[in-house]
């Protein structure tokens, strides 16, 4: 087992009914990334010397798992936390779910140095455990040295390319290697870093240095992770730069909202409220991705302490079954709306009982309800004072009138529900029954839907790319994914998404504007007509008039 102070602790393992279970210590923090930004903000200064202190931490987990012949395999921000929210808390190392032990040395072998490790026959639920693509390949992609991404024999060096990568995050705030799948891999074996942007004025030659020896292509020519330890950057930390790197905090804030807007992607996938046991370890990936965020749980289940990111416990499940008792005694969710809109009204915790369906609920039911989803969890009531109150306990003296309204109300949120679940099952949506194949159907259905989603989760990184521009970005991999038409198609898709005219009850667009917008078309119009003489419009007057009247009669100006 792994103890070292720069590791999470495994504490306990037990089994029970086939599954095993692994209680790690608690961390308070966050993951290094959003710790960077978050102490930022509140006005701490941000560093080299504050990024070669946590990347001291980090080597000198990766040098003692290294020195027990152990292999990360992914090391990312997501696995690197902060043991809690204080100033001077540790880092720790976790994440070691695809981990491996290094062959022991034999006499017939020499000493193990590297592995051969994919596995292209793995079925869905093995890839999503081992975060492996389809060609075996196992870890995050972006992190992938470029021995793992050619499916070549590799070892320790892997962890010091990850780690190379981390830092390259932690000193400009981006990552060195972008682009959907096939070009990311190009990118990574190239192995081209640019010291040439903006941000990089700021950071040290040794830091440069630094980041370079350990992105070497070459795996046998990259620095291990003592020679990482012994360079001069992570040696002389008192010597380096304390000036505070704002423009790196701020391509962090964009980092963050990317992961954040990734895993939001990946969790809609899972969203869906009908059960999936099938499925286990794919939702349990995207649940994992989904966490990047903080909080965790079904958004409209959620607990007040949940949602404003406190420290929770055994209320937050009290508060859940009160939701799921407002269902079943009116059919409807006491707290709705969009996600931010939705997270006010649980905070509020403001109950509406003066609706018509409440008034064939009984006060006692209501009192229930009202004390289960009490919004201070120090004085909502625990599950035995729950059992215990007169509701539940004196089921012979309750109501017996049947709750017509609320199963009317139940038909409508049952509704919804499959209408969610259709949403994704679309993709693969056949006209034709196929009732002999349910198993091939199934697969089907499960393939279309991460395809669907991993496109539209790929594009996001070609967008991002696109926003860097070739000043940040490869300008290869600018200019390739420039001239990417599956692209292009996606971001007319999305453009059109974003202009259809939806019909709502919501407000019509501002007097003023609507002025505005009168008043360029009037005035495009007169100078359109105006006849010879000086208020005459030149060639490129005119090709400027037409394309404002284009834009102006688009759908989302109407």
């Amino acid at each position: 087992m792994l103890k070292h102070p720069h590791i999470v602790e495994l504490l306990e393992t037990y089994s029970s009914e086939g599954m095993l279970y692994m209680v790690f210590e608690y961390m308070d923090g966050s993951d290094l990334c959003f710790e960077v930004v978050r102490r930022a903000t509140a006005g701490f200064v941000y560093s080299e010397a504050v990024a070669c202190h946590y990347m001291r931490q980090i080597l000198e987990a990766l040098r003692y798992c290294h020195e027990n012949d152990i292999v990360h395999r992914d090391v990312r921000p997501h696995c690197v936390l902060l043991a809690g929210r204080d100033n001077c808390a540790p880092v720790k190392l976790g994440g070691f779910g695809v981990a491996a032990q290094l062959p022991t040395p034999t006499a017939h072998r020499a000493p193990p140095e590297l592995v051969m490790d994919t596995r292209p026959l793995m079925g869905p639920m093995g890839q999503a455990y081992l975060k492996s693509d389809e060609y075996g390949r196992i870890g995050t992609p972006h992190y992938m040295a470029p021995e793992v991404v050619s499916s070549q024999l590799y070892g320790k060096p892997v962890d010091v390319w990850a780690a190379g990568i981390l830092l390259h995050v932690l000193l400009v705030g981006y990552l060195p290697f972008t682009g959907t799948r096939e070009r990311l891999f190009e990118a990574i074996c190239r192995g081209r870093l640019r010291f040439d942007a903006p941000l990089w004025d700021d950071v040290s030659d040794a830091a440069k240095d630094l980041v370079q020896r350990m992105l070497t292509v070459d795996h046998t020519q990259r620095i291990n992770i003592q020679e990482v330890l012994n360079h001069r950057w992570i040696r002389d930390r008192e010597k380096q730069n304390r000036i505070h790197l704002a423009g790196t905090v701020e391509e962090l804030k964009k980092f963050n909202s990317r992961r954040r807007l990734r895993a939001a992607t990946l969790a809609a996938a899972a969203a869906d409220d009908e059960e999936d046991e099938e499925q286990p370890a794919r939702r349990a990936v995207m649940l994992e991705e989904a966490n990047a965020a903080g909080r965790i749980g079904t958004p409209h289940y959620m607990a007040p302490e949940v949602v404003s990111s406190q420290l929770y416990g055994k209320p937050v499940d009290v508060w859940a079954a009160g939701i799921l008792l407002h269902v079943l005694l009116v059919g409807y969710l006491p707290f709705t709306g969009t996600r931010e809109r939705l997270f006010e009204a649980i905070c509020r915790g403001r109950l509406r009982f003066d609706a018509p369906l409440w008034d064939d609920v009984s006060d006692a039911a209501k009192d229930l309800v009202q004390r289960m989803l009490t919004v201070d969890h120090t004085q909502r009531i625990n599950i035995q004072e729950v059992l215990n109150h007169r509701w539940i306990r004196d089921r012979e003296k309750q109501n017996r009138i049947h709750l017509a309204g609320t199963v009317e109300e139940l038909k409508k949120f049952n509704s919804r529900r499959r209408l969610r679940a259709a949403t994704l099952a679309a993709a693969a949506a056949d006209d034709e029954e196929d009732e002999e194949q349910p198993a091939r159907r199934a697969v089907m259905l499960e393939e279309a839907n991460a395809a669907a989603v991993n496109l539209i989760v790929e594009s996001l990184d070609d967008v991002s790319v696109l926003q860097d521009g070739p000043m940040v970005m490869d300008p290869d991999l600018f200019h390739s994914v420039l001239d990417d038409l599956q692209l292009r198609a996606l971001l007319e898709i999305y453009d059109r998404i974003a202009s259809t005219v939806v019909v709502t009850s919501g407000r019509a667009p501002a007097a003023e504007g609507r002025q505005r917008s009168r008043q360029a078309l009037e005035a495009a119009t007169r100078l359109r007509h105006a006849g010879p003489g000086p208020a005459a419009a030149t060639p490129a007057t005119a090709s400027a008039i037409h394309e404002i009247r284009r834009l102006l009669a688009l759908p989302h100006i109407k």
